[in-house]
């Protein structure tokens, strides 16, 4: 799960809202709930045949657009029916084998890939980390973001302590709310 605050952007959330409706059906996903209510937008869709249940691809989408134009935040989840974690294929791998780590690593990618168009919509200059979706003003302080993710990689001699730096959208991303990157 991916969730940011932003402020002072010149944008209705009801865009946002708008263009993620768009994004789920260029991926071909059915919106099976799509409600607004006291400045709050909820959108939950699905997708759903033989072969993405056997292959494990991403099945759920549900996005929380809240607020009003000038100060809202978006939530993002892209998960797996019954195997709903967003973590990178590393962790995966170390704890629940390869098959399941595919699938874990679909659904980080497709969240990545979905977070990126969402942002660039909002705020075309914010730059994203690769590794947990959080975002930054400037190329310098992604840098420095970025040397900690590094930092903790060395650090980490075993794929575990690996896996869990890199817990992707659950990871870094989540120490951030609450603190003084919650609102962009």
């Amino acid at each position: 799960m991916i969730k940011h605050g932003f402020v002072e952007r010149d944008i209705d959330p009801s865009e946002v809202h708008d263009l993620v409706k768009e994004l789920l059906a260029k991926e071909d996903f059915k919106i099976t709930s799509d409600d607004e209510s006291n400045s709050i937008y909820e959108i939950h869709a699905k997708k759903s045949n033989a072969e993405r249940i056997v292959l494990g691809r991403v099945r759920d989408v549900d996005v929380v657009i809240a607020g009003d134009k000038g100060k809202f935040q978006v939530q993002l989840h892209a998960g797996i029916w019954g195997r709903d974690m967003a973590i990178p294929a590393i962790e995966g791998i170390a704890t629940l084998g390869m098959a399941t780590a595919a699938e874990l690593h679909s659904g980080h990618e497709f969240e990545k890939r979905m977070w990126e168009q969402i942002v660039k919509k909002i705020d075309p200059t914010l730059k994203i980390c690769e590794y947990d979706g959080m975002l930054f003003k400037t190329q310098q302080e992604l840098d420095q973001h970025m040397k900690a993710h590094q930092q903790q990689m060395a650090g980490s001699g075993s794929m575990m302590g690996m896996g869990m730096m890199g817990m992707g959208m659950m990871g870094m991303g989540m120490m951030g709310f609450g603190g003084p990157g919650l609102f962009i």
